[in-house]
């Protein structure tokens, strides 16, 4: 079987797959003479070898009668010799007809994390994630579409996602700045999109990064993760591109990129879009064509809604240990776009003394630490839900008068569950052992003494939710009510 893409030949023949590069020259990429292709071939296998080791072999050759040879000489063509893998396992396709539940999308979350965690971060006198390497491929984009563009619609919407995007650049310049300084630019994939990821004996495997171009590989892991999120959000799976980014923050305590994200998912959509230009050939039918240009204009159109305004909202979450807080957040995640952070996570990363975490010094930095996040998000254009107990009725005022100074909405979720379910329901998850909360019934029975009530101006902008009810209903006939 043969398989091709605007950079390369694919093929598939037994156990194996082989995959000679094209001899092309886009810029961004130039494979046009025989050693640069040995070379990113080379560079091809020691790059995807860090996340799927057991697909990328090796590298062979073929001589001039069309036959593989184990050690390429100088006249050789390469060729990138892999393990084969049933394409239905891939997960554009594999989601097409499974869809992606949540168990898959937690463990793709945890791998990107580890990946991240693992990567070479870019020495701090490299240009790589500086602002003027950011910006480049993003203007060269605009500069290799353009020439494609005949329609004044499409030269219209060009204009005004070229300007959003300046001016995005701009407003962002000084965290880029300091997203390197921090760690963030990093040997990343590149290219992470679902056609790059398989399920592989129930493992998920990644692969398929970017060989070709450094700036492009070398970047803010923020706009690594951006190709996923907008890949997902493009195929309609919004709720599984919501979960991915919460549950990857919550792993990664990466809450400064929020402000990044939207930016680089254009920046992505973009890349798509010029590729679907790319992959109209000479020989392209009538039909082909339309099709291409119908996924040019839908990328575009993407681009630019992650550009748009947006105005952030900030929830809090009141209610004890074990009542259910976090899944009542999470269906906000997946049904509103927020983001979820939970005071537990947080307790965790910050205090690895058991003993300090539980403090009133821990307790008060914590909250300061929340409302320090909430403020990034929701200036950022972000739904903010804030998970944690809340009981105490100064530090609801206080997230109560962020969100005033912010100008945006300000709702409490208040989880109503009575004392016998309370604490059946503690124990059960005590008992599985898959929560990251360290509360215990000693603690429930504390947290019962220390509720302080709504007040009258409280009530006016809170929900009550039912501990014992399915919270997705709950959840879905509130944003519905708003």
């Amino acid at each position: 079987m043969h398989l091709q893409t605007h950079i390369s030949h694919v093929f598939l023949a037994g156990d194996h797959a082989y995959k000679i590069k094209k001899p092309v020259d886009f810029g961004f990429l130039n494979f046009s003479e025989l050693a640069q292709r040995r070379h990113f071939c080379a560079e091809e296998i020691r790059l995807n070898k860090r996340l799927a080791p057991e697909l990328y072999l090796s590298v062979v050759g073929l001589d001039a009668n069309g036959g593989l040879i184990a050690s390429p000489d100088s006249a050789a063509e390469p060729v990138i010799e892999m393990r084969r893998f049933d394409q239905v396992d891939r997960l554009d396709n594999y989601a097409a007809t499974h869809g992606l539940d949540d168990a898959l999308v937690d463990a793709l979350a945890e791998q990107i994390e580890q990946f991240h965690e693992m990567a070479a971060q870019a020495p701090q006198a490299s240009h790589f994630g500086t602002p003027e390497t950011v910006y480049f491929p993003i203007n060269q984009n605009f500069e290799q579409i353009r020439p494609f563009l005949t329609d004044d619609d499409d030269q219209n919407q060009l204009d005004r996602i070229e300007a959003a995007s300046e001016a995005a650049f701009l407003k962002l310049k000084p965290l880029i700045v300091t997203r390197k300084k921090t760690g963030h630019v990093r040997e990343g994939h590149g290219d992470m999109h679902l056609g790059n990821i398989a399920r592989i004996d129930g493992k998920i495997v990644i692969f398929d990064g970017i060989e070709f171009n450094e700036d492009f590989r070398w970047s803010d892991t923020a706009s690594d993760l951006a190709f996923l999120l907008m890949d997902l959000t493009d195929r309609q799976f919004v709720g599984a591109a919501r979960r991915l980014l919460s549950a990857y923050l919550e792993a990664t305590g990466d809450y400064d990129s929020l402000p990044l994200l939207n930016f680089y998912q254009a920046y992505r959509a973009m890349v798509r879009a010029k590729i679907a230009l790319f992959e109209i050939r000479p020989d392209s039918t009538e039909a082909e064509r339309t099709a291409q240009w119908a996924t040019y204009r839908r990328y575009a159109d993407l681009a630019e809604q992650f550009l748009a305004p947006r105005t952030g909202a900030l929830w809090i979450t009141v209610g004890f240990s074990g009542s259910g807080k976090s899944l009542a957040a999470q269906e906000l995640v997946v049904a509103a776009g927020a983001i979820r952070v939970r005071s537990d996570a947080e307790r965790l990363r910050l205090y690895t003394d058991r003993a300090q975490r539980y403090s009133k010094d821990a307790s008060e930095h914590i909250y300061a630490h929340l409302a320090r996040i909430a403020r990034i998000g929701v200036t950022s254009g972000w739904p903010m839900v804030i998970d944690a107990t809340f009981l105490h009725l100064a530090k609801r005022r206080d997230f109560a008068r962020l969100a005033k100074e912010l100008g945006c909405p300000f709702r409490i979720l208040f989880i109503e569950c009575d004392g016998p379910t309370l604490r059946r329901y503690l124990r059960e998850r005590i008992t599985s052992g898959k929560d990251i909360s360290e509360a215990d019934e000693q603690v429930l029975e504390a947290q019962m003494q220390q509720l302080e009530p709504l007040t009258t101006d409280e009530r006016a902008h809170t929900f009550r939710l039912q501990c014992d009810t399915p919270f997705g209903g709950q959840v879905s006939s509130i944003l519905e009510a708003l």
